[in-house]
């Protein structure tokens, strides 16, 4: 079933995705030439978009509306023009400084959506985009959810390898589970290996294991904390 329906100008370019329970279609406004997504899934949080809904910051993708009925989220969102980091990674290696701007960039998205009680939950190279002039944004929102402090994980959320011990069940998951993907991220950007199997040397080696430590409160407490650490790391200032 679908809540939206959509003014005569907007017309569907292409379907980006369907699978069970998911479904991305590109639209274009042919009034204005603006292009947007929309996004129908039964597995998204209609409270998280609708925190969302509005806010202006560079490193997030905008949402423009939203609506939600029992389990099914419908959104619209601008469209962003560039690549996946799993996509750019498959291509070719970062540059240090490169990859010090994704950190920095990722850690002021975060610092938004923590700032809003909200917890992303599935930070990986998919859910990372890079725009043609080195923009980064944090996208895909549909794991994420308003965090109480209180309530143990239910239901595995989350990518493994990524996703931070707490989010299978074994504590209430904070904003300290995004600090555990962050530094996996760190590590799978410079080294290529998850950092079970390969660790980063010299200071990103640093912030990989205090990112990933299994107790969260050993973790980088805040999104800002980490960002501080992250300007350390070499290459140009971001």
């Amino acid at each position: 079933m679908q809540f939206f329906h959509f003014p005569p100008e907007y017309r569907e370019i292409d379907v980006l995705q369907e699978q069970p329970g998911r479904r991305l279609v590109l639209l274009e406004n042919q009034k204005r030439k603006q292009k947007l997504l929309w996004r129908c899934s039964n597995r998204g949080n209609g409270d998280v978009y609708e925190s969302l809904c509005g806010i202006d910051h560079p490193n997030l993708r905008p949402v423009y509306d939203v609506c939600s009925e029992g389990n099914t989220v419908e959104v619209l969102e601008e469209y962003l023009e560039g690549k996946t980091l799993s996509a750019v990674l498959q291509e070719r290696t970062l540059k240090k400084t490169e990859v010090k701007q994704v950190m920095i960039g990722l850690c002021q998205a975060l610092e938004a959506l923590h700032g809003l009680s909200i917890v992303h939950r599935d930070i990986k190279p998919e859910n990372v985009m890079i725009g043609e002039k080195g923009q980064v944004w944090l996208i895909d929102y549909d794991a994420a959810r308003v965090m109480d402090g209180k309530e143990q994980e239910t239901r595995v959320l989350g990518t493994p390898g990524y996703a931070a011990p707490e989010q299978y069940g074994v504590t209430a998951c904070e904003n300290t589970a995004d600090i555990f993907a962050m530094g996996v991220l760190l590590n799978m950007m410079l080294c290529g290996e998850h950092p079970a199997r390969k660790m980063c040397h010299g200071w990103a080696g640093h912030i990989v294991r205090k990112c990933t430590r299994m107790e969260p409160k050993k973790r980088y407490r805040s999104a800002a904390r980490l960002q501080k650490a992250c300007r350390l790391l070499p290459g140009a200032t971001a």
